[in-house]
């Protein structure tokens, strides 16, 4: 336990600090990982007032070979993970007990550099975009999981927005309150720009370039893996209107799925994708919240021309679609978070079940739209294996 912890657990009381797991994935493959420390030097960055290239941190896992003696990565790196803690224990939407949970404890099941594992052909690519002030970590479980069954997802924190960005160096970026002050449509605008420069960077990599900032080490094989010609792209929240906007925005991306989050409409839209509306397969899974009968997801629902499917899990809360699914459950079974905060971050949905469900439904989308796998009948309507989704008409 960290000396602040241990300080905090004292303080209320002798909390005992969970240390919370995550649920491992269920692919083939083992899972790799690594952190990419990456500088859009053609891009000023436009939070700051001083002028300086856009900065980024992205992790990488991908399908490997086995890598003994390798340590299983962090969740999180120990600066955001301290962020992250004090955010949680003080937001009254959190409320978590003060010491109660460790936050740098939680392993992955990703091998930090382990090779990469290579078949035929390329590894088609997948991204991810996080919720807003969410770091890029809470999308382990279903990276891990799409990983695990040969894909090379990579996300993004988008600095200044994120809680806390930690770069090599020992640098912790915190959010700004310029990109707090913002509206969605400038944030998303932000963000895509900072998926197509993670796009660029990987065609760079691809032929042979280490354009990465730094000269941290690349796991061996990444060079020349990923398939380029096949990309997707998910994120929750913001991060799925990210999504939305970005596959609209670079034809590259040619399937995209937004996990709760919403659009808007008229003045109020994220983007020029709600009224062009999208031709690619688009995939939208919400919680209680809310589905595209409502007015922030109508208009571009109208506007959808291809394949189409809106799931939900009425049960579910708008974080169930992180990895806080898995791992606010056992804070609050330990008295360390009230029930009702539970409730109303990840809903009622049993942890395990809407875990399993997400992962399904999910990797088949991309299975069959950047694989062309047929869907075996899962998309065509409710499954008595997954009664946890709705599908919403």
């Amino acid at each position: 336990m960290s000396p602040r912890l241990a300080e905090a657990a004292a303080t209320a009381g002798g909390a005992r600090p969970v240390t919370m797991t995550l649920p491992a994935p269920t692919g083939p493959y083992p899972v790799g990982t690594a952190t990419l420390h990456l500088i859009d030097r053609t891009r000023t960055d436009p939070w700051l007032t001083a002028r300086a290239p856009r900065e980024l941190m992205a992790t990488v896992w991908y399908p490997a070979r086995p890598a003994p003696g390798r340590p299983a990565a962090r969740q999180l790196p120990p600066g955001v993970a301290a962020e992250w803690q004090q955010l949680v224990e003080t937001k009254e939407d959190f409320s978590i007990r003060p010491g109660g949970a460790d936050w740098a404890a939680t392993r992955t099941h990703a091998v930090t550099c382990a090779p990469v594992r290579r078949g035929r052909g390329g590894i088609p690519v997948i991204l991810y975009s996080p919720g807003r002030n969410v770091p890029r970590g809470f999308g382990t479980v279903l990276a891990e999981e799409l990983a695990s069954r040969g894909y090379l997802v990579v996300a993004v924190d988008h600095t200044h927005e994120t809680i806390a960005v930690e770069f090599p160096d020992g640098r912790v970026t915190p959010v700004l309150d310029a990109t707090e002050e913002a509206t969605l449509r400038t944030l998303v605008d932000v963000r895509v720009a900072d998926i197509r420069f993670v796009l660029d960077w990987l065609e760079v990599l691809n032929r042979g370039g280490a354009p990465g900032a730094g000269r941290r080490p690349f796991p061996p094989g990444i060079i020349g893996c990923a398939d380029l010609t096949s990309v997707g792209m998910f994120g929750h929240s913001i991060g799925g209107a990210t999504a939305a906007q970005a596959m609209h925005d670079d034809p590259r991306i040619g399937a995209a799925a937004d996990l709760d989050g919403a659009v808007g409409a008229g003045s109020n839209a994220v983007g020029s994708v709600v009224d062009d509306g999208l031709d690619q397969p688009f995939l939208l899974m919400n919680s209680v919240l809310g589905n595209h009968r409502d007015e922030v997801l109508a208009t571009l629902w109208k506007h959808l021309r291809g394949w189409r499917r809106n799931l939900q899990m009425p049960s579910a809360g708008h974080y169930a679609y992180t990895d806080l699914q898995a791992q606010l459950p056992p804070v609050a079974g330990t008295g360390n978070m009230p029930a009702d905060k539970l409730t109303g971050l990840v809903g009622t949905v049993d942890p395990a079940r809407s875990v399993r469900a997400q992962r399904v439904y999910l990797s088949a989308f991309f299975d069959v739209h950047l694989r062309h796998h047929p869907d075996r009948g899962l998309f065509d309507g409710p499954s008595a294996a997954y009664p946890e989704m709705s599908f919403i008409d």
